[in-house]
């Protein structure tokens, strides 16, 4: 059985991350962090360089911050979106041949959700594996 968690760099990407390598202990499943190729999001000058080793590196180093001696293994894969980022994530689940994702959401208005969608919520609708959702702590 492999954990799959989808991160991007939020508050609620963040306690997705938490979230999976917790169950990745729990369950003793490896885990496999997927991050997709909306770069400009991950750099901090904003260029959109779509470096995926920094992106690769970045993740690692939080991962480093979260796993314990003795957690499961741990994979990062990083992929280019092609403009639709829950399809991303879907296939590289399927990919890795997961048996969960986890993913985080966040607060949304109504006209926010009209306007835009929901990336999170595509993956929940979508995904032929169970789907394990969570959020940011609220401060």
């Amino acid at each position: 059985m492999t954990i799959c968690v989808a991160y991007g760099p939020t508050p609620e990407g963040d306690a997705a991350l938490d979230l999976a390598v917790r169950e990745s202990r729990l369950r003793g499943a490896p885990l496999t962090v997927l991050a997709t190729g909306r770069q400009e999001l991950f750099d901090a000058d904003g260029t959109g360089t779509h470096d995926h080793a920094a992106l690769d590196s970045a993740i690692g180093s939080m991962l480093a911050g979260l796993r314990a001696d003795g957690d499961p293994v741990t994979a990062v894969r990083v992929v280019d979106d092609g403009g639709d980022p829950a399809e991303a994530i879907l296939d590289l689940a399927a990919q890795e041949d997961a048996q969960l994702l986890v993913v985080g959401v966040r607060r949304r208005s109504p006209v926010g959700k009209l306007l835009t969608g929901s990336t999170a919520q595509r993956i929940i609708l979508d995904s032929p594996i169970p789907v394990l959702v969570t959020h940011a702590a609220r401060s």
